[in-house]
């Protein structure tokens, strides 16, 4: 059964690019009959900006896009991130490194022989096998291979934070989903997540990236930039927005809720029509 989800990190409200991998996400899920999770990947405390634990539901909420079952704290799954770290070490997948970033090769990667030695402190990091999948077939870019893949990257932190690609690689696992509609900005974080994927034998969920919202002079709109915050004041607005976006048929005038717009919206969805226009 399809299960997708969508997963902000806590570091500041809602902008309008979050809005629309949000809606895209739960559109796919809805029209495929599937359940849709929301989960907040904070592993990353220096970043937080504590509020948005709360504003990012809210925002979610205003705009009718409703979760099944609770809301997901990534942190809370500490142990288990070790767990497979453990795992990992014991396959002979991971090393660490003591590089600093100044002596660390190109894509960050450790180039020098980090992977021989027994170092006590330092990174943890993945070493990619020769049989890493290459590539895979996204459901809204087709056939994607990485023009450029890291002979390693990190897994750990040197600071003892476990790092975004190996959380998040496999929460998506053992919380099931079949499939991850997201922003492309992510694409290659994906090809470091089915690295993770292949080293512990599991197999990755099906992946969609959509375009990204830019701001006038074409650069993606992100919080480090700071873009303003969803208006949560016009949701049926913001709303049709995502959908011009996201090339979908407009929901016709006489939907005027966030129930009325939703609904339209899930039955005419096309996850095809993203990649034209």
């Amino acid at each position: 059964m399809y299960k997708g989800r969508f997963a902000p990190s806590p570091t500041g409200p809602l902008h309008f690019g979050s809005l629309v991998a949000a809606l895209a996400s739960f559109l796919d899920a809805r029209y495929n009959q599937g359940t849709w999770q929301v989960r907040l990947d904070d592993i990353d405390p220096p970043r937080h900006d504590r509020s948005s634990f709360q504003t990012i539901p809210d925002c979610l909420e205003q705009h009718g896009l409703f979760w099944d079952n609770d809301l997901l704290l990534q942190s809370r799954r500490k142990e288990t991130h070790e767990f497979y770290i453990s795992k990992l070490r014991r396959a002979g997948r991971i090393f660490t490194c003591t590089c600093t970033r100044t002596t660390l090769g190109p894509l960050g990667q450790c180039q020098s022989d980090c992977p021989e030695k027994r170092h006590g402190q330092g990174s943890i990091r993945l070493h990619l096998s020769d049989a890493t999948e290459p590539g895979f077939t996204d459901l809204v870019l087709g056939p994607q291979i990485p023009t450029v893949m890291p002979k390693n990257f990190v897994m750990k932190r040197r600071d003892g934070l476990i790092a975004y690609q190996l959380a998040t690689a496999v929460d998506d696992i053992d919380e099931g989903y079949t499939h991850i509609i997201r922003g492309s900005d992510l694409l290659d974080s994906t090809f470091r997540q089915m690295a993770i994927h292949e080293a512990l034998g599991k197999l990755s969920p099906r992946y969609g990236h959509l375009p990204l919202v830019t701001d006038s002079l074409g650069n993606k709109l992100s919080k480090q930039a700071g873009a303003q915050a969803v208006d949560e004041t016009r949701p049926v607005a913001n709303l049709r927005l995502a959908l011009d976006f996201l090339n979908q048929t407009s929901p016709p005038s006489a939907a005027k809720s966030v129930g009325d717009v939703l609904n339209f919206a899930t039955e005419h969805w096309r996850l095809n029509q993203l990649n034209q226009g």
